[in-house]
Order: structure tokens, then C-alpha cells, then sequence
């Protein structure tokens, strides 16, 4: 008898993983599309004044102030899970701050926007002992009750205006381009953060404390501090944001600023993105704003009529959003793994 013959054949058993430690790793959600999209701006920042008209600026500042609003709120309602309705009250304080100083200090705008960054986050530790001690709805409600009072002291407060708003000097404003170029590095810091909440173990541990924070305490994860840094850093950057505003707009007053929109915005354009992804707010922000706001702007009761469809539509066939649906979808196309899935015997 042969050899060959005499050898049996191998156990079967399951394939080995690609990483060689017996099992499939995992990779997260890819955020390539977020990416290449502040790639393309980071590309024309140089020749920003040639390619881009006045208005065209003024568009692409807008929607980077946007998307960094949107990765903002959703730092603290996605990640950290602190569904907040006092986004304006962060947007506002940095505006005025940006403005105040430059007013009344002659600070030049990057200082300035510095003070709104610190002015946000000083809300939000102002804010932190009183609403972090709250839970689900009634915090929600504590926010919307904390921006309401802001907007409503800053109708009386003479210092800064009262209910017609400051204007910022003329001298101490830049121009689009430059405006164009801080927004890009808003935009950027705020992602940039997003980032490192979604990766690090600083983000586990609050996505912990999200999704199950007695088991969290438990495990000796301090559920305060966590809830804590996730409010303060998403409060520096709506006041980075806020700063952006008051730069773009120059004057503004409590009415605008300090609105119940810029939450509704950050709220709708995150939902429609996706809760609690790295992407899901960019293409939020692309879709309600500049498919939607901008496009439809002659319709303005039709945009509004397609922006509540579009959100009902998304609340009950896509919960997750719109970025985690494409996702989902196109690794089911034929001919597409999906990231790290060991293929099948017989297949390539």
C-alpha cells in the first residue's frame, strides 16, 4: 500500500483566522468618507480665493460651522449618551465672547476665538453639577431650561447689547478666505476629537457608562468624571463654533444666537447622519444643509415639509442613520467583503 494511501485525511475544523490568533478581528466602522471630504477642503484652503466665489465661501464656511456643531452634540449624545437640547446656549456664549473681547479688549480674532473655546467649556462646568446629577429625559430638559434662561438674560444684559446684539469691529474681522480657513481648523479639531473619543480607551469607557452604567461603576469606571469630560469638551467646541458664527456674521443678537436652531440643527443633522458614528454628522450636515437648506431655498415650506419626512422616514427604517445604512449596504453587494471576514472554503 502506498503512502499516500496509508495517510488519513485532516480533522476538519474551522479555517484560521487572518490574524493568527484563532479568531476574527473586528475593525470598526470606516471613516474614510468624513475624511476625504475635509481632505477636498484641506487641499483648496491655498487657493481658496481663486477657486471659491464670495458666495461660495460663505456656503462651505457655513457647512464645516455645521458639520463641527453636529460632531459636536454628537461627542455628547452619541458617544457619551447625553441627549442634550442647550447646543445654542454653547454656540451663543462662544459668539458673544468672541465678540466682547474684541470689542471692548481689542484682542485680535485668534485670541479671541481661544476665549470662546474656554467660555464654552466654562458653561459647561458651570452647568455640570447641577445637570449631570440628573438622568434620560430630565436632563434633556435641564439643558433646553439652562439655554432658554441664557438666551433670555442676554435680552437684558445691557453689557452685551441686550436685544439688539452686539457688531464686531469692522478692523478685527477677516475676510471670507480667512474666515473659510478657520472653519476648516474648527472643523478639523472637532473631528480630530471625535476621533480620539471613538478610539481611545477614554471612549470605551464612556460608551460604557452609555450603554450600561451600573455595570460600568461596577468595573470601577467613575461614571461623573466620564459624563463630565465628554459635557466640558463638547462644550469647548460649540464655542469654538459659536466664535466661526460671530466671525461669518459679524453682528447677530440673542434672538439668532442664541435660537432654539442651532440645537434643532445639530440634533436633525446628527440623527440624520448617524447617532454615535465618526461620519454619520458630516453627511448629515451635506444632506440637511446643502441638499436640503440650500438647494431648496426658494421652497422654504417645502424644505421644511421634506426635512420632517426625511427625519420620520429615518426614525423608523434606518434608526442608525444614513451613513451606517450605506455601509451596511454595500457590503452586502455582491463581490464585496466585508473588512476581516475570513472567506469560505471554495471561494476567493
Amino acid at each position: 500500500m502506498s503512502q499516500t494511501s496509508q495517510q488519513s485525511p485532516p480533522a476538519p475544523g474551522p479555517a484560521p483566522a487572518p490574524n493568527g490568533h484563532g479568531r476574527t478581528r473586528r475593525r470598526p466602522l470606516p471613516v474614510w468618507g468624513g475624511l476625504l471630504i475635509l481632505l477636498v477642503v484641506t487641499v483648496i484652503l491655498a487657493q481658496a480665493n481663486l477657486i471659491l466665489t464670495r458666495y461660495q465661501l460663505d456656503v462651505a464656511t457655513t457647512l464645516l460651522a455645521f458639520v463641527a456643531l453636529a460632531q459636536a452634540w454628537n461627542i455628547l449624545a452619541g458617544f457619551s449618551g447625553q441627549f442634550s437640547l442647550g447646543a445654542s446656549a454653547f454656540v451663543g456664549t462662544g459668539a458673544y465672547a468672541t465678540g466682547l473681547v474684541q470689542i471692548h479688549l481689542g484682542l485680535s480674532f485668534p485670541v479671541a476665538l481661544v476665549v470662546a473655546a474656554l467660555g464654552g467649556g466654562a458653561l459647561a462646568g458651570l452647568l455640570a453639577w447641577p445637570l449631570l446629577r440628573l438622568r434620560g429625559d430630565y436632563f434633556t430638559i435641564g439643558t433646553l431650561a439652562a439655554a432658554l434662561a441664557l438666551q433670555a438674560w442676554m435680552f437684558n444684559w445691557t453689557f452685551a447689547g441686550g436685544s439688539t446684539g452686539i457688531s464686531l469691529p469692522i478692523d478685527a474681522v477677516p475676510g471670507p478666505v480667512s474666515v473659510f480657513r478657520v472653519a476648516c481648523t474648527v472643523a478639523g479639531v472637532v473631528m480630530g476629537t471625535a476621533y480620539f473619543v471613538a478610539r481611545s480607551r477614554f471612549g470605551l469607557r464612556l460608551r460604557a457608562v452609555r450603554d450600561h452604567e451600573g455595570a460600568a461603576t461596577g468595573l470601577g469606571i467613575s461614571a461623573f468624571r466620564h459624563r463630565l469630560a465628554a459635557l466640558v469638551a463638547s462644550g469647548v467646541l460649540m464655542g469654538l463654533v459659536g466664535g466661526v458664527v460671530a466671525l461669518q456674521q459679524v453682528s447677530f443678537e440673542p434672538a439668532g444666537m442664541l435660537g432654539i436652531e442651532w440645537t434643532i440643527n445639530a440634533l436633525l443633522m446628527t440623527i440624520v447622519g448617524g447617532l454615535g458614528t465618526l461620519t454619520g454628522p458630516v453627511v448629515g450636515a451635506v444632506v440637511v444643509y446643502y441638499l436640503l437648506t440650500k438647494q431648496l431655498a426658494s421652497y422654504q415650506s417645502l424644505s421644511i415639509v421634506i426635512e420632517g419626512v426625511l427625519l420620520i422616514a429615518i426614525v423608523r427604517f434606518a434608526p442608525r442613520g444614513l451613513w451606517p445604512l450605506l455601509v451596511t449596504g454595500l457590503r452586502r453587494l455582491p463581490g464585496i467583503r466585508r473588512p476581516g471576514a475570513v472567506p469560505r472554503p471554495g471561494t476567493r
